[in-house]
C-alpha cells in the first residue's frame, strides 16, 4: 500500500522562504522493495523563479554559489527554462498528491516539509498533513543499518525522493526481519494510540 510520501525540494536558500526551484515526490510503502517489484507513484514540477519571487520567497548569494558547485545535469535540470509552473500551481498539485498520506518524509524534518508548509500558509492552503506524521529520512539512517540507496543524479528533486524513498524501504526491512515482538515482525506503532 503506498501509504507515505518523500518530498524533495531543489531550492535557492536554506530559509523556510526559500524560492523553490523543482518539487519532486514519491507516494511508497514504506514495508516494499521498489529495487526489486517497482511501485512508487512519482511528481514532478519544474517552478516559475519570477512567481516565487512575487510570493515574497527569498534566493541567497551562498546557495547560488553552491549551485555553481554542483554536477551540470543538476545544474539543467534545476535552471533549465522548459515547463516551469507558478509557485501556486505547484503546490496545489502537490497538495494533491499527497491527500491522505499516512507519513511525510523528507530528508530532515526541518528543510522541504518546512519550506512546503511556509508556502502553503502564504497561499492560503491547509497543509496536506498533520504534524504528528512527519518523518525525518536521516534519523533512520542513522540507525546503523546500510540502507543500500540506488544511484542517482544527486540534488535532482525526483531522483533524489526515489533514492530515499527505497533507503527506507531498505532500513524498515531490515529492522523488520531482525526484530521480533511476541513472535511477530514489528510493525510501525507511531500511528496508534
Amino acid at each position: 500500500m503506498l501509504s507515505d510520501v518523500m518530498i524533495d525540494l531543489e531550492t535557492l536558500a536554506t530559509s523556510t522562504d526559500a524560492a523553490i526551484l523543482t518539487i519532486g515526490a514519491v507516494k511508497f510503502d514504506p514495508l516494499g522493495d521498489d529495487t526489486k517489484e517497482p511501485a512508487m507513484e512519482s511528481f514532478y514540477v519544474r517552478v516559475d523563479l519570477d512567481s516565487c519571487h512575487e510570493l515574497g520567497l527569498v534566493t541567497n548569494d551562498d546557495t547560488i554559489a553552491w549551485w555553481a558547485n554542483q554536477s551540470k545535469e543538476a545544474q539543467e535540470e534545476a535552471f533549465g527554462e522548459d515547463n516551469r509552473i507558478p509557485i501556486t500551481e505547484a503546490m496545489n498539485q502537490l497538495y494533491k498528491f499527497c491527500w491522505g498520506a499516512k507519513r511525510v518524509w523528507s530528508n530532515g524534518s526541518v528543510f522541504d516539509i518546512m519550506i512546503c508548509e511556509h508556502v502553503f500558509k502564504k497561499i492560503n492552503k491547509a497543509v496536506p498533513w498533520k504534524f504528528w506524521e512527519i518523518r525525518d529520512v536521516r534519523t533512520a539512517f542513522d540507525l546503523g543499518i546500510n540502507p543500500n540507496r540506488p544511484t542517482v543524479t544527486a540534488h535532482h528533486a525526483l531522483e533524489d525522493a526515489y533514492n530515499q524513498a527505497v533507503g527506507i524501504q531498505t532500513v524498515y526491512n531490515a529492522l523488520r526481519s531482525s526484530t521480533m515482538y511476541d513472535g511477530k515482525m514489528i510493525t510501525p506503532f507511531s500511528n496508534q494510540r
